[in-house]
């Protein structure tokens, strides 16, 4: 009865997709012209002459997908400056799920999401979100480039060291640039010891993400283990707020082979074995040092 209630849903929604198509037409032609958001007055007259100058920006946004593209509930959120209680009343297509991976992930029409945007924030208040996020990845581009220009600068000192007197003078540098201190090698053991210790199962029966936090790292020590000792300094890293955030390849954070990266279940007969990126985090005010990442079934 399941099976056949998903096909007539089915196909109730492909002959809803020309319907959609033509509604869609007819919200970018509303959203997009500047004189549905004028109501006479001055005050109103200079917003809608305001709007019509981020046209363009809007505009890209309202049209970076079709109308009838499904967006992830995740995705929603982020790209449509929506909450979970704004989404409540939004229709959605459940999409994947089942043993072991998982609840299905919702999936919602662009255009609900638009129309449901605009519907909360006005086409100013989508626009200046818009304008305030562009803002903050254009520092973030920028914090990127210069962490980039320190690597190289990284590796050019490294490249050349060896060059005459030079060698000499960084002789104590090469030494621990060429591999783990004894103290580095500990702490990627423990690290790793402790993210399989937080491996698990969701209510669902998926593998649940983990995340293990350790206190007292320094700068030094950090640089280190992310592979760049000689960055003492942190110049290579990209921060963002009172954090810097990597992300990094599990098998080269822990220095692990695929296998010690997997956890063997005795209890559900099943083997997981940590995603293959992990997220970095790291605090220098408080020292903290934060690991997060995900867990995959690869056997049963």
């Amino acid at each position: 009865i399941r099976t056949k209630q998903k096909k007539n849903n089915r196909q109730k929604y492909r002959r809803n997709t020309k319907m959609n198509d033509l509604l869609g037409h007819e919200l970018r032609k509303a959203l997009s012209d500047p004189s549905n958001y004028r109501s006479g007055s001055r005050k109103n007259e200079q917003a809608g002459a305001a709007a019509a100058a981020t046209g363009d920006l809007f505009d890209e946004w309202v049209n970076e997908l079709d109308f009838h593209d499904m967006v992830s509930s995740k995705e929603a959120k982020k790209e449509y400056f929506l909450t979970a209680d704004d989404l409540a009343n939004v229709r959605y297509e459940p999409i994947g799920g089942g043993f072991g991976i998982g609840p299905p992930t919702k999936c919602y029409l662009h255009k609900d999401l638009v129309e449901t945007s605009v519907r909360k924030h006005g086409r100013a208040g989508v626009v200046k979100k818009l304008e305030a996020r562009n803002k903050r990845e254009e520092k973030k581009r920028m914090r990127e480039e210069q962490a980039e220009q320190a690597r190289k600068r990284l590796k050019t000192i490294t490249n050349t060291a060896a060059d005459g007197a030079a060698a000499a003078a960084t002789a104590t540098t090469m030494k621990a640039s060429a591999g783990d201190t004894q103290e580095v090698k500990r702490l990627r053991e423990g690290l790793l010891k402790m993210a399989k210790q937080n491996m698990g199962f969701e209510m669902s029966g998926a593998p649940k993400n983990w995340k293990i936090e350790v206190p007292g790292i320094s700068k030094a020590t950090f640089a280190a283990l992310m592979g760049r000792p000689t960055d003492v300094d942190l110049e290579s890293f990209v921060k963002k707020g009172a954090y810097y955030t990597e992300q990094y390849e599990a098998s080269i954070l822990f220095r692990a082979s695929e296998t010690r990266l997997t956890k063997y279940f005795d209890r559900e007969r099943v083997t997981q074995k940590i995603g293959s990126s992990v997220t970095v985090r790291y605090k220098p005010s408080t020292m903290e040092l934060s690991i997060s990442g995900n867990a995959e079934t690869c056997g049963w």
